[in-house]
């Protein structure tokens, strides 16, 4: 008589099913599948865990399951060697554990510190060899105004200084500054520059014509 394992491969084969397909669908592995089919019993885990694997399989393909079991039952009264634990079993297909050990622990503090390192090396290089960063907000350029004093204002590096044609000014400690100049020609020059410690400098200028 046909072993169940027979039953399911024949079934399996007539609707064009492969192992993949029934290992996705059922999350039995593959090669429980294919010992299955074969009859192969040492290969698999114990009785109740197969007759698991058999009705998943059997119901998949539309087969009654208390036939398929019954079939199963006959096999092993007539002698077949018992079964035994795989580690394939004890590791199946749908449980994927990450394993979280003090070393991996310590290894992503230790990279975490390298890449900051690096970052913070990043930014100091880019301070000591760059030009400041400097913004100018007030005025824009090309403006008309008809007050013959304005607000230059803008932000830069807190480290840097700050000059409106050629007079310091100061720089609060978020970077910010403000400071009123006079007009006194029909078209006036602006001329905004932050100097870093290591002497780099950024220079902005700015056209105001005034109307009279």
């Amino acid at each position: 008589m046909r072993t169940v394992g027979q039953v399911l491969k024949e079934e399996r084969e007539r609707k064009l099913y492969t192992l993949e397909e029934i290992e996705k669908s059922t999350k039995i592995r593959k090669e429980l599948l294919e010992a299955l089919e074969k009859g192969n019993y040492t290969k698999l885990p114990p009785p109740t865990f197969v007759q698991g694997f058999i009705k998943n399989y059997g119901k998949f393909l539309g087969l009654p399951t208390d036939k398929l079991l019954a079939i199963y039952r006959r096999e092993f009264s007539e002698g077949k060697s018992p079964p035994r634990i795989l580690e394939s079993f004890t590791n199946p297909l749908d449980k994927k554990r990450i394993r979280i050990t003090p070393a991996k622990i310590l290894g992503t503090v230790v990279l975490g510190l390298i890449i900051t390192f690096f970052i913070y090396l990043w930014f100091e290089y880019r301070f000591l060899i760059g030009a400041p960063f400097l913004e100018v907000s007030k005025p824009q350029d090309q403006v008309s105004v008809s007050s013959t004093a304005i607000y230059v204002s803008g932000r830069t590096d807190p480290e840097s200084k700050v000059s409106i044609n050629n007079q310091e000014i100061q720089v609060d400690l978020s970077g910010r500054f403000s400071q009123e100049i006079q007009l006194t020609d029909t078209s006036n020059t602006i001329v905004v520059t932050a100097t870093s410690k290591s002497g780099k400098e950024a220079r902005i200028e700015r056209t105001v014509f005034l109307r009279r």
